[in-house]
């Protein structure tokens, strides 16, 4: 169960309408206007913005389309965040607010499979990188996602192939929550191979996105995608990536976003090249052991074994 404060019907579908809006290009700049400050009068930004019809040529309105998504997200076992609730504050989307063109605005709400409970309270590590991960990344992954996951760490990553559900997994494991932040609609598993995974993130943690029921995977979205991770991690740790790798992208918000970067050294192997450029531009900390992550978390006040990585 999900704890929130208490909100009226009206007010959620007020959020389920602008959310479903900031999906509409013809209705984005209103919702962002709308919900810049959050306030009283939310409900009658939803209803002028609401009366828009969603798409050219379809008929249905925002409103009718935003309904149809609270009732699918139930169905779902799904719910819908939004900035009413305390645990809003302590996940980070604010801080992607910007009027700075390089950001993308936070989200207007997000759509949730799990309990918010155990991700707003504890500290938070995204451990992402590499899809085609080599046998050598994929040992460092689960070395590092498993040992920040036993001492009270948690992690949060995309779900993605490679670096991604191996982090998952490191934290399923030992049946210990973490988030999955999707691409696709809450009801949808992307990539379907990892059904397993996204229901066992589900039972324990959370999957959020910011798509509602039915919504497909679009490639601006696994870019989209990139910016919550960071926003959601206090730091950002690269086990493996490439030089072309869509990991560099969610290096570039966390940078943005003062989260510090770490990143694991490359071998004679091509795989992992991309840490190696990102530590060379000075954009990420190389790192050789867990307690370097924990020390660069602050979590670690005195000098303890190192635990190298295994390289």
């Amino acid at each position: 169960m999900h704890t929130i404060a208490p909100v009226s019907d009206t007010r959620l579908r007020a959020w389920a309408v602008l959310a479903r809006a900031a999906l509409t290009p013809a209705a984005y700049p209103r919702v962002v206007l709308a919900t810049r400050a959050v306030a009283p009068d939310i409900e009658d930004a939803a209803d002028r913005i609401g009366a828009l019809v969603a798409e050219p040529g379809s008929g249905a309105s925002i409103a009718e389309l935003a309904a149809c998504d609270l009732d699918r997200a139930e169905r779902a076992g799904a719910w819908l965040l939004t900035p009413d609730e305390p645990a809003w504050a302590g996940l980070g989307f604010d801080d992607l607010d910007s009027r700075d063109s390089r950001y993308l605005d936070a989200p207007v709400a997000v759509w949730v499979r799990g309990s918010i409970d155990p991700v707003s309270v504890l500290t938070r590590v995204g451990v992402v990188g590499a899809r085609a991960v080599s046998p050598r990344g994929a040992a460092i992954t689960g070395q590092i996602a498993g040992e920040l996951v036993e001492r009270g760490v948690h992690i949060v990553s995309g779900g993605a192939y490679g670096v991604d559900v191996i982090a998952h997994r490191a934290a399923l494991a030992q049946g210990v929550a973490t988030t999955l932040v999707s691409a696709a609609g809450i009801d949808r598993v992307y990539p379907t191979a990892h059904l397993e995974v996204f229901d066992a993130v589900a039972e324990t943690g959370a999957i959020i996105s910011e798509y509602p029921p039915r919504d497909g995977v679009e490639p601006p979205r696994l870019l989209a995608r990139n910016r919550l991770v960071a926003a959601m991690s206090r730091q950002l740790v690269i086990t493996e990536a490439g030089v072309r790798s869509g990991t560099l992208a969610t290096v570039r918000w966390a940078r943005r976003l003062h989260r510090p970067v770490l990143a694991v050294p490359a071998d004679f192997g091509a795989a992992a090249r991309g840490c190696d450029l990102l530590i060379g531009e000075g954009h990420a900390r190389p790192v050789h052991s867990l307690t370097e992550v924990l020390t660069a978390l602050g979590e670690t006040a005195e000098p303890e074994p190192r635990h190298p990585l295994a390289y």
